[in-house]
């Protein structure tokens, strides 16, 4: 079974991962639908399973862009990597879970947006295309064990470390191994060298495209990252149907978070502290 040594420099991207075996054929990939200062427990335990259990490497995934653009070049510099196991809860909004489900499945057009993806802005403007083929090709099967976006149930496969451990052990395998209906093992290094590619340019949002630059959908964009730190019990106690309508008026500046009745309350104050860092109020 071939196995290669990671290009020298590797992995040439920083982020929120730990690295594992080098000669594994599977990383793992752990969606944070939080901010980076609020992670929660069971995340940071996908994370550490994923590299106890042997993945070469182990991180989050929190932005439909330059996040998936990371993970591409730290992949395609170890041609060991022929697995990638998605889980934790979708972001909402961001939905950089289905992005990259759909850049495996799509790849992406001339104007570098992730084929049918409905994120908001899913472009890698800061890749060439070539690493995206060369992503697609050498990652032969995704495992999607992704969990709905507000999933709290840690017994359910994607919040369950237990689950993450047997999709990498089943990757280790020298037979073909079936594992929640896909069929995997360890086929070896993909036969070409590795590829080192740092981003130059690191673009918070891709301001090249027009639909990434509208008011409209930036709005939207603060409306669906403020709804996360809303209460989310729909009472229509502000006035609005839900709160994501909420919270999209909040970020329009339509209502003020006196108007939710609940983020007065104690059990709310750090909800309410964070809103006010998004809304640039304090």
């Amino acid at each position: 079974m071939l196995k290669v040594s990671p290009a020298e420099g590797y992995p040439p991207e920083e982020g929120r991962y730990v690295r594992g075996n080098d000669y594994s054929p599977v990383a793992v990939c752990v969606i944070l639908d939080t901010f980076d200062f609020a992670i929660p427990k069971e995340l940071n335990e996908l994370v550490m399973a994923g590299v106890d259990s042997g993945a070469a490497l182990s991180g989050m995934l929190q932005t439909e862009n330059i996040g998936i653009e990371k993970i591409v070049c730290n992949i395609v510099a170890n041609p060991n990597i022929r697995y990638l196991v998605l889980c934790g809860r979708e972001s909402a909004g961001h939905l950089p879970g289905e992005a990259l489900l759909m850049l495996k499945q799509n790849g992406i057009d001339e104007t570098r947006r992730i084929v049918g993806s409905t994120a908001l802005t899913p472009f890698l403007s800061n890749i060439p295309a070539e690493l995206v083929q060369r992503f697609n090709i050498q990652i032969v099967t995704i495992i999607n064990l992704l969990c709905k976006p507000g999933e709290t149930d840690t017994t359910t496969p994607g919040l369950d470390p237990r689950m993450v451990q047997q999709a990498v052990r089943a990757c280790y395998q020298e037979e073909p191994t079936q594992f929640m209906g896909y069929t995997v093992y360890d086929i070896g290094a993909y036969p070409e060298p590795p590829i080192y590619h740092r981003i130059a340019t690191k673009l918070e949002q891709p301001q090249a495209h027009p639909e990434a630059t509208q008011p409209g959908k930036a709005k939207m964009g603060l409306g669906l990252m403020l709804h996360k730190f809303l209460p989310q019990t729909d009472c229509r106690r502000c006035g609005k149907r839900t709160c994501l309508a909420f919270a999209i008026d909040l970020a329009k500046g339509k209502v003020g978070l006196d108007d939710c009745p609940y983020l007065s309350e104690p059990e709310f104050a750090e909800n309410r502290r964070a809103l006010k860092k998004l809304l640039d109020l304090e």
